[in-house]
C-alpha cells in the first residue's frame, strides 16, 4: 500500500442544532421510539437536545473529508472503533463548532480525535476519539453480505 497521510491533518466547520440531530431528553422518543429511563418523568421536563450519536457523526463525517487526496488509489476508510464523552446539553438552535485533527497513523489505522464546542459560549459539548481502517475498497466491497 502506498504512503498514509501523516499526522497533523485538521479541520473544522460550524453546524445549527436541527431537530433531525437530536433526542428527547427525559420524555418519551417516537423515532427509534422509546420511553424515558426516569419512570417518574413529568412530559413538561421533555425536550430535545443534541444526541450523543450526532456527536460521533460529525466529528466521523469531518475527519473522512479532511483525508480527501491523502489516501492511496483505491482506498477508502472504514470505522472502526469510537469513544465519545458528551459533556454538554445543546438545545435546537444553537451553533456547534466542530474540530478534527489526524493524531495517530499505525499500520493501516488512523485515529481522528475531534471536539466540540458551543459556539455562542464557547463551552465544550464534547470529545470524540475515532478510529478508522484504510481499505482497499474493491475487496472490501466484495466481502459485504448482500442479504
Amino acid at each position: 500500500m502506498d504512503a498514509l497521510p501523516a499526522p497533523g491533518i485538521t479541520a473544522e466547520r460550524t453546524f445549527r442544532v436541527e431537530p433531525r440531530h437530536t433526542t428527547n431528553l427525559f420524555g418519551t422518543q417516537e423515532r427509534p421510539p422509546g420511553l424515558p429511563a426516569a419512570a417518574d418523568a413529568d412530559p413538561d421536563e421533555s425536550m430535545r437536545v443534541l444526541g450523543t450519536p450526532q456527536l460521533l457523526a460529525e466529528v466521523e463525517f469531518l475527519g473522512r473529508e479532511s483525508l480527501r487526496g491523502t489516501l492511496p488509489d483505491g482506498c477508502g476508510v472504514a470505522g472502526t472503533s469510537a469513544e465519545v464523552r458528551h459533556r454538554r446539553a445543546v438545545p435546537v438552535g444553537r451553533s456547534v463548532l466542530v474540530r478534527t485533527e489526524l493524531t495517530e497513523v499505525t499500520d493501516r489505522t488512523l485515529t481522528i480525535e475531534g471536539v466540540l464546542r458551543v459556539i455562542e459560549s464557547d463551552r465544550p459539548v464534547g470529545e470524540v476519539v475515532n478510529t478508522l481502517q484504510v481499505v482497499e475498497r474493491r475487496p472490501f466491497l466484495e466481502r459485504i453480505d448482500p442479504a
